[in-house]
């Protein structure tokens, strides 16, 4: 996941968590990111009000066009101009692209481009700084060991839910765990 200049990376769960400069592994994109994800053997990187798109095969490779402004390529939220995202993220079998920015959670149908339906959905959040949704658990000391899990990143907390519509449904935060227990640091 990002963190300004710089993503976390799982090599291997034996090997752990590594820290790379953005620009290390996508030298044609922005020098931070806002929100990343990935979908359809591609990943996206969102800086304000840009996206750039790189295919996943042979290497990363910035897709002809690219960067377009938010708007035209996944539409916008029926009267909202959107200036920045907080947080983006995909679960794995799904092209439901969910959206923070803010108190506002959305998602979209990434197959219909542009012209997606922006649906906004309940959630307990004030911010998000990261999110991930992964099926298998990243870790031993991870919050959700056993399976699938949606981690919601803010400052040095790190929240977790089993599944994008556990978050939609919550009423209130989940005990918040340090992200660095997904990391195996111990401060």
């Amino acid at each position: 996941y990002p963190t300004g200049s710089h993503y976390w990376r799982l090599d291997t769960s034996r090997d752990g968590w590594h820290r790379w400069p953005i620009v290390h592994q996508w030298p044609q994109g922005p020098s931070t990111v806002d929100a990343a994800f990935s979908w359809d053997d591609k990943v996206y990187l969102i800086q304000g009000t840009q996206v750039y798109i790189f295919l996943t095969k042979g290497g990363y490779t910035l897709v002809d066009g690219y960067p377009k402004r938010l708007e035209k390529e996944f539409g916008s939220p029926h009267g909202i101009n959107l200036e920045a995202v907080d947080a983006a993220f995909t679960c794995p079998g799904t092209s439901r692209l969910h959206i923070m920015a803010g108190r506002k959670l959305w998602w979209l149908d990434l197959k219909l481009g542009p012209q997606a339906t922006w649906t906004e959905l309940p959630w307990p959040h004030e911010k998000v700084d990261g999110a991930l949704c992964v099926e298998k658990s990243l870790g031993p000391h991870s919050c959700s060991a056993n399976g699938p899990g949606l981690y919601l990143i803010h400052g040095s907390d790190l929240y977790c839910y089993s599944d994008a519509e556990k978050l939609s449904t919550a009423k209130t935060l989940p005990q918040p765990q340090k992200v660095g227990s997904i990391l195996g640091c111990n401060h």
